[in-house]
């Protein structure tokens, strides 16, 4: 049995969710840990402002990012790794994960959420709330999923990518690296990397 501390690093509307999740889950959560916390508790649980807390008396410790913006939540995750930190999984009891999808470290499946066979998932990724992952897709590493998000069969989602609520993509393609698709849009074409497309199709609008 892990007696190691878990952190939960975000109190924000995400973190709330990550937080909840894990409650569920029925994992003891040690505390929740912001840059700029605004409460001092959050679902019961006591938010730490992270500028004061001394990470080495965690040692070791288990985290899981609840930071919905994908950079950030990139540059936290490497800093808690560095400091000790062991990710781990929070994967609501709503959530469906089929036995041989794969999933990395660092991961947050909200509740609703579907990820089917032969799926595989990197590090540091949010599945959130109600989103579907089809079979035999490849979600690459620090990816936003946001609520209601469906991916078809065997599409490839590039690291870094943020696809926003709503948004659909179609069987067998493939979204690059660092892209943005916005909420609600249909994609029905391969994007190539660091684009940002919405619209019904999704169209490219601008490279970030």
């Amino acid at each position: 049995m892990n007696t190691s501390p878990l952190v939960v690093f975000g109190a924000g509307g995400h973190g709330k969710v990550v937080l909840d999740a894990a409650l569920r889950a029925g994992m003891a959560v040690a505390m929740v840990v912001d840059d700029r916390p605004q409460t001092d508790r959050l679902l019961g649980i006591r938010v730490i402002d992270a500028a004061t807390q001394e990470w080495r008396e965690l040692r070791p410790f288990q985290f899981v990012v609840a930071v919905g913006e994908n950079a950030d939540r990139e540059r936290i995750f490497y800093q808690l790794k560095a400091r000790g930190g062991v990710p781990i999984n929070i994967i609501h009891p709503g959530a469906t994960v089929a036995s041989s999808a794969r999933l990395g470290r660092g991961i947050a499946v909200c509740a609703g959420a579907v990820i089917n066979p032969g799926a595989d998932i990197g590090l540091n990724c949010i599945v959130n709330t109600c989103a579907s992952v089809d079979h035999d897709c490849v979600v690459g590493d620090h990816v936003h999923l946001c609520p209601g998000v469906h991916l078809a069969g065997s599409v490839t989602v590039g690291s870094g990518t943020m696809i926003g609520t709503g948004a659909v993509v179609l069987p067998g393609l493939e979204i690059g690296k660092g892209c943005v698709v916005g909420a609600g849009a249909v994609v029905n074409r391969d994007l190539p990397p660091g684009v940002v497309a919405f619209g019904v199709p999704a169209r490219v609008q601008r490279r970030r």
